[in-house]
Formats: C-alpha cells, sequence, structure tokens
C-alpha cells in the first residue's frame, strides 16, 4: 500500500498573519507563541496547511 504524503503546515500568527512564530514556552502552562513580526504573546495560533508547491503564505 503506498505511503500518504506527509501533510506540511506552518503556524501563522492570529494578529498579523506572519508565519515568523516561534514557541517560547511549553509544559504545564501549555504552549506559548511569539511573534517576531508583531510582538505579539500568547497561547492562540494559527495553522494552515501549505499549497502543493511548498510556498510559504505571503505576509498581508
Amino acid at each position: 500500500m503506498p505511503r500518504k504524503p506527509r501533510r506540511r503546515s506552518v503556524l501563522l500568527c492570529p494578529q498579523c498573519g506572519s508565519a515568523n512564530v516561534t514557541l517560547i514556552a511549553g509544559s504545564i502552562v501549555g504552549q506559548v507563541y511569539r511573534c517576531r513580526r508583531c510582538d505579539y504573546v500568547g497561547s492562540l495560533i494559527l495553522e494552515t496547511d501549505l499549497p502543493e508547491d511548498g510556498t510559504p503564505p505571503k505576509n498581508p
């Protein structure tokens, strides 16, 4: 049986839509992310699949 291609996804900032997001904390408190573009800090983050060609989403 052929293997399914692995889905590739990217994390996006919910405030500015940037893909320049990093994980700054995670364990008992849960995951906390920081956007390097707008300095958003929080646990709410958007995750979306990359298009078939693998290009990252454009920032607004």
